[in-house]
């Protein structure tokens, strides 16, 4: 064998070796990144679609919400009373103004309401704005003009002083209407004649009292709009309106729900209740708690409206303001729209949002896709249609594409580097090979032909004490090398397969052995318990120590009542524990949930007085429909969505030391058999929901 043929085939082997290790690795690396890719996009995909569906139901709820507490206004003696009351008195009324009172109120509307319609560049005439009825303009004059209190204030007012029986009638109504305002969360309560559809009667005093919704200046404006629907509803229903500019309030975003007010068989007029953008903002952000949500670092949900503006606040603008104006600039090239946006305080119904999500949920279709965003940002989004009766809405819940891959991203990496290692080193070890199995010895260079063929099992023929026997020795070491490297990408891929499990909890593993593609509940009934217990180390503080050691036996004592009664664990937030009984079950296992909040109370109990430290348990339990899975964030985790666990929290964090705060939901489920308190309506809780603590089941000791 010449020179050139030794170096030849020193280069052709060596280039095999190299090759078959590259290929192995890279197509290893190439099925587990494939897989990996389509589990977690599935699962994101699984968990939007699971938060627009919630989103959608809070939304949806918190409508027939607003609109109930409207009917339930109009049904209100008070509001029946007020309203002929002051209906006859506003229509007896027969005075008026001098036209220099006139000119005062006109300069009023100048300096407090028109100003933002200055900066925006509309151009209103403040006389077009005055009440065209002297009824109207009087009282515009002593409760507006001669009112001693601001803007936001004038509802402090109970008598202009004037000595007019409307006033009287005021007097004695005002106080309880401005009541009812405040308890539901209103922006103002209007009283409106069912004969002359003249505003009788504002709470704020803004300047559509007085005013007409027949001919007057509101009269086009969703207030006039909101009113004429009522002849188009059965009795005892209430309308809403769709979102608009209300010059009233500053140019400020608002919608109003109506309902007609009945006096025995006869409409004698309308209650109107305005509410600012705000209240959807609120419901849609469930105040502004990503988290909570599980929508991660960039995810959001807002509502859109059928002219393809926003009718919510969105989570970049909420969050940083002037960041949200620059990136809005950039995108439209429209600085006098992101001026109206910062003059109003809001980018709802400036903010275009035309997408394919929007259309679907418009048209009254579900979505999921990618799409580019209001900022032209690629999303991941969920859309879907509102279904409340008046409006057409659309919800949409997205996520930007960058945080679901981000998870893929890291595993890229991971791939890249393990390669970047490997592949110098076997291609050193090749070279070597190389150059000692070019030694003529058939029994090496069959050793050889066999290891490349990929046989590592081949057994190397001993040569003896000399240069042939080195060689052979030496190839038996490089079979034992590529054995080790062949482990190490096991043991790889191992890893990489740890990384995926550590995404699911222990149940779920088998559904992904099994080939499923969605690795989340969509929807379940469950039972969620918020545990907390006070201030491990404040109690102790200064025996680290004891601390730990108390702390460890909190856990254990903890994770052997979870197995005794069927509980799972999540974690929601840094100040308690979440757990969770029901999912994949037939029912939310309510009853093991309490009985594990009792078990737990009574751990810490022991735990407390075997450490002789002051420790104390506070819990809350809600049950419902609860929504499950995994979403793709820098750190993905498991964990479940819905009202019941912000309900937990919020009872668990409004309980006292030692006790178990339940909603109705957990109530009705426990039945007689169980000893609880009454229902308690305590600061902080939602409007709706009642707090109940509960003692023990009847047949067993109290807890």
């Amino acid at each position: 064998m010449s020179k050139a043929d030794t170096k030849g085939l020193r280069r052709r082997l060596a280039t095999a070796l190299v090759g078959v290790a590259f290929i192995s690795v890279v197509l290893l690396a190439t099925v587990i990144f494939i897989f990996a890719r389509q589990l977690i996009d599935g699962s994101v995909e699984s968990q939007l679609t699971s938060i627009r569906d919630t989103r959608v139901q809070a939304f949806e709820i918190g409508a027939k919400r607003l609109q109930s507490n409207v009917s339930t206004l109009a049904a209100d003696a008070s509001i029946v009373d007020a309203l002929i009351d002051l209906s006859t008195e506003f229509k007896a009324l027969d005075e008026d103004i001098t036209p220099a009172q006139v000119d005062e109120l006109t300069a009023l509307y100048d300096t407090e309401v028109l100003p933002p319609f200055v900066e925006a560049g509309e151009d209103i005439d403040a006389s077009t704005l005055v009440p065209g009825s002297t009824a109207g303009r009087y009282l515009q004059h002593h409760y507006i003009t001669e009112n001693p209190d601001g803007f936001d204030l004038r509802d402090r007012l109970d008598d202009a002083g004037d000595g007019t029986e409307y006033s009287a009638a005021h007097a004695e109504h005002h106080p309880l209407l401005r009541a009812l305002m405040e308890n539901a969360n209103m922006y103002d309560l209007l009283l409106v004649d069912v004969d002359s559809l003249d505003v009788v009667y504002s709470t704020k005093k803004r300047i559509d009292f007085g005013t007409s919704l027949l001919d007057g200046a509101n009269a086009a404006s969703g207030l006039g709009r909101v009113v004429d629907k009522l002849s188009s509803v059965a009795v005892g229903e209430s309308v809403i309106s769709d979102t608009f500019f209300y010059v009233p309030t500053h140019g400020q975003p608002v919608f109003f729900l109506a309902a007609a007010v009945r006096s025995g068989p006869d409409v004698i007029g309308a209650v109107v209740t305005e509410v600012p953008v705000q209240a959807l903002t609120s419901i849609m952000t469930a105040r502004e708690d990503w988290s909570l949500l599980g929508l991660g670092d960039t995810g959001e949900g807002y509502i859109v409206g059928s002219d393809r503006t926003l009718r919510s606040d969105t989570r970049a603008w909420l969050e940083d303001p002037d960041d949200y104006l620059g990136r809005f600039v950039d995108e439209t090239g429209d600085q006098q729209r992101a001026d109206l946006i910062e003059t109003i305080g809001s980018p709802v119904l400036v903010q275009q949002v035309d997408n394919e999500a929007v259309t679907a949920g418009l048209d009254g279709d579900e979505f999921l896709g990618n799409v580019t965003n209001y900022l032209g940002t690629k999303t991941l989004s969920a859309s879907g249609p509102a279904n409340v009766e008046g409006v057409n809405w659309a919800v949409v819940v997205e996520i930007d594409k960058s945080e679901t891959g981000s998870a893929l991203n890291s595993m890229l990496r991971s791939m890249l580097l393990v390669l970047a290692v490997l592949l110098p080193a076997i291609a050193i070890v090749g070279v070597l090979l190389s150059r000692i199995l070019t030694k003529p010895a058939d029994s090496l260079v069959l050793s050889a032909a066999e290891i490349a063929r990929g046989d590592l099992g081949s057994k190397v023929e001993d040569l003896g004490r000399n240069e042939l026997g080195d060689l052979g020795r030496q190839l038996e070491g490089v079979v034992r090398e590529l054995e080790s490297r062949e482990q190490a990408i096991v043991d790889q891929e191992q890893h990489i397969n740890e990384m995926l499990l550590a995404l699911l909890p222990p149940r779920l593993v088998d559904r992904v052995r099994r080939g499923e593609q969605a690795i989340s509940d969509i929807l379940d009934t469950a039972t969620v318990v918020s545990i907390t217990v006070d201030d491990v180390s404040g109690a102790i503080s200064s025996d680290q120590e004891l601390e730990l050691e108390i702390t460890e036996r909190l856990s254990e004592e903890l994770e052997a009542l979870m197995g005794q009664f069927g509980v799972e664990r999540i974690q929601r937030s840094s100040e308690s524990q979440l757990y969770v009984t029901g999912l994949d079950h037939d029912d939310a296992r309510v009853a093991d949930a309490a009985l594990f909040a009792m078990a737990a109370k009574k751990t810490v109990a022991e735990i407390s007085e075997e450490f002789g430290q002051a420790l104390e348990i506070r819990s809350g339990m809600s049950a419902g429909d609860v929504a499950t899975g995994v979403l793709g964030t820098m750190q993905p985790s498991f964990s479940a969505w819905g009202d019941p666990p912000g309900r937990a929290v919020t009872l668990g964090s409004l309980s006292g030391p030692g006790q178990l705060l339940a909603d109705g939901s957990v109530i009705d489920a426990l039945g007689p058999e169980w000893d609880v308190g009454p229902p308690e309506q305590l600061p902080g809780l939602y409007d709706d929901v009642d707090a109940h603590v509960v003692y023990g089941p009847l047949d067993g000791p109290a807890q």
